[in-house]
């Protein structure tokens, strides 16, 4: 090597710890500290305030969305720590050689730090989940595209623009909810390092990128309703590995790249926003791990939630449906009791029904229904419940020896008429979980009024249920009013509309909300799901209490519910505390069981 070779390189190294990056796994800093020394760059905006649809690159100001991976020799990034070096030596026996294009067709490595590379991918870890398993695969796509040319570090090892980028955007990571530390970039003290170090030091900032984008996209809890709890029926949003590498290689700006992966919702922005003011008082405080909670479950949201869609929030108890991103109708809704939840869910809204009939979920016929006909069936007598086959034939049930019988068998139902748990009208979104809208009986209407507004068993009643179908009907098949109140006054017993365009039904647990001039409100962790989603984010995987399987098969006992007392049959204690629990809320059958 030169004199001058032998300089520059060692000038260059200097710089390089000038600039942070020659230090061991890269400690990035503290994120209040970030927050204090450099806010993040405003949210890239989708047209029309929409967010980006799941299923494809988020954008980024500097347009990720080209097809194919730029070059190498492209100009530094702005936020770029280090430029590219202009060194002619190379270690000893090392020769030069410029990255491959990444439309580069596969090919046999064209050169020692290209075969350093491969064989180095070829040696990874299979991976211990199908997320590492599935970002592996993509790696070794990725690079015999481009011949095994590095993108993110030179033949030197040292980072190109593109990797400076990336090294400086994971650094900030904190100023987006996540933890910087969780991205583990390589040790960059030597230029000139060996290929086989740089040939690892380049996956590695790969496996940082792909991870990040997988953080981003909620995937620290990959399965909320198995880790935390089966009500929490949600999936991180995240994207295919192989278009995160395809698209970060493809833009102009890596770094804007990479926080454009974070949700684009204009509620997770307002909430990073009040976050990041939040963090530059001081330490990490419980009303910043409430932010926190809330700011993931965004993550888990459809990046995509619908031109106009129906959201209920549960932990305010509200409904609004929004159009354009504007809301534009707002009311009251009642959710499920604190042990029969109404579970956290998104599905497209399918039938509004007028008049409907409601069939008795299995669970209200083996708990309830089945102990009360051993005891002469009072509650079938009261609310003027009807036995059928499977088939749809009618059953006598006075005549059933239900001592012997397993009321699964048969479907139980109950016609639209005075006494209907379900009211006028129902709004079906189908789920594994068999909950809907509905309208309330006159006499339950008081639920409304109470400010914790858990009475139902997992369904939601909603204040004004016409009006909803006013709503959902004239965007779906332009109806008026007047066409309205003529398919529910006029149309048959169960009349059943069928919607043709797609509504989202988005039932959400936010227990932070910003409103139009950014103000938060907060309420209650009603379910204790921001308490769940806290602790996993930190770690406290063994103290999170999950509860219940709601969705477990309901068992069948005769012996059983031959000895179960039922209140209406026995005057027994039990049926005193609940005879007074209905005298109190007026007898609400729907009160009481679940599915109303």
């Amino acid at each position: 090597m030169t004199h001058k070779a032998i300089f520059a390189a060692g000038a260059f190294a200097i710089a390089l710890g000038a600039s942070g990056l020659l230090h061991a796994e890269e400690q990035p800093a503290a994120p209040q500290d970030a927050a204090l020394s450099a806010p993040g760059p405003a949210v890239a905006k989708p047209a029309a305030g929409q967010p980006v649809a799941a299923d494809t690159v988020a954008p980024a100001p500097a347009g990720p969305e080209a097809a194919a991976a730029k070059p190498e020799s492209e100009q530094p990034a702005a936020n770029a720590l280090v430029p590219v070096p202009v060194v002619a030596a190379h270690q000893a026996g090392k020769p030069a050689s410029e990255p491959a294009p990444a439309n580069t067709a596969a090919q046999a490595p064209a050169s020692p730090e290209a075969e350093a590379l491969r064989k180095a991918l070829a040696a990874m870890p299979e991976g211990q989940t199908d997320e590492e398993r599935n970002e592996r695969a993509a790696l070794l796509a990725f690079y015999e595209a481009r011949g095994y040319a590095p993108l993110w570090l030179t033949p030197l090892g040292v980072p190109s623009p593109k990797g400076s980028a990336v090294f400086a955007e994971i650094k900030r990571a904190g100023e987006w909810g996540l933890d910087a530390g969780d991205f583990r970039l390589p040790l960059i003290d030597v230029v000139g390092a060996p290929f086989e170090v740089v040939a690892n030091d380049e996956i590695k900032i790969s496996q940082a990128i792909l991870k990040y984008g997988r953080y981003a996209r909620g995937g620290r809890i990959v399965n909320p309703s198995e880790q935390l709890s089966s009500y929490l029926d949600r999936r991180p949003q995240l994207l295919k590995p192989q278009a995160i590498l395809d698209g970060i290689s493809a833009a102009d700006d890596a770094g804007a790249y990479l926080r454009g992966l974070n949700p684009q919702h204009p509620q997770f922005e307002k909430l990073r926003q009040k976050y990041l003011a939040v963090l530059s008082r001081g330490k990490k405080s419980a009303e910043a791990k409430r932010l926190l909670a809330n700011m993931e479950e965004w993550r888990w949201m459809p990046a995509d939630m619908g031109s106009v869609y129906i959201w209920n929030n549960l932990p305010d108890f509200t409904q609004r449906v929004v159009k354009d991103g504007k809301v534009v109708r707002e009311v009251r809704i009642v959710a499920g009791e604190k042990d029969k939840q109404t579970p956290i869910f998104t599905r497209n809204l399918k039938k509004i029904t007028f008049r409907p009939t409601w069939i008795v979920p299995d669970s209200i016929k083996v708990r309830e229904l089945w102990p009360s006909l051993l005891r002469g069936g009072a509650l079938m007598r009261q609310w003027q419940l009807e036995l059928r086959t499977k088939d749809g034939k009618f059953v006598d049930w006075h005549r059933v020896n239900w001592s012997n019988t397993n009321i699964l068998d048969y479907d139980v139902i109950q016609p639209n008429g005075p006494k209907t748990v379900l009211g006028k009208v129902k709004f079906s979104f189908p789920s594994q979980h068999t909950v809907f809208m509905h309208d309330t009986r006159a006499g339950d209407k008081w639920m409304f009024n109470v400010a914790s507004r858990t009475y139902s068993h997992g369904c939601m009643r909603v204040a004004d249920p016409v009006g909803l179908a006013r709503v959902a009907l004239r965007e779906d098949k332009g109806w008026t009013a007047a066409q309205v109140e003529d398919a529910l006054h006029n149309g048959p017993l169960n009349n059943e509309i069928a919607i043709e365009h797609k509504i989202p039904v988005h039932i959400t647990y936010f227990t932070v909300l910003a409103g139009e001039n950014g103000e938060l409100r907060t309420f209650p962790d009603v379910y204790g799901h921001e308490r769940r989603i806290t602790l996993a984010l930190e770690g406290k995987w063994d103290r999170i209490v999950k509860g219940r399987d709601h969705l477990a098969p309901v068992a069948v006992d005769l012996s059983a519910a031959s000895r179960r007392p039922i209140a209406e049959d026995e005057p027994d204690e039990t049926a005193g505390r609940r005879g007074r629990y209905w005298q109190h809320t007026g007898g609400g059958f729907n009160d009481f069981w679940y599915g109303e």
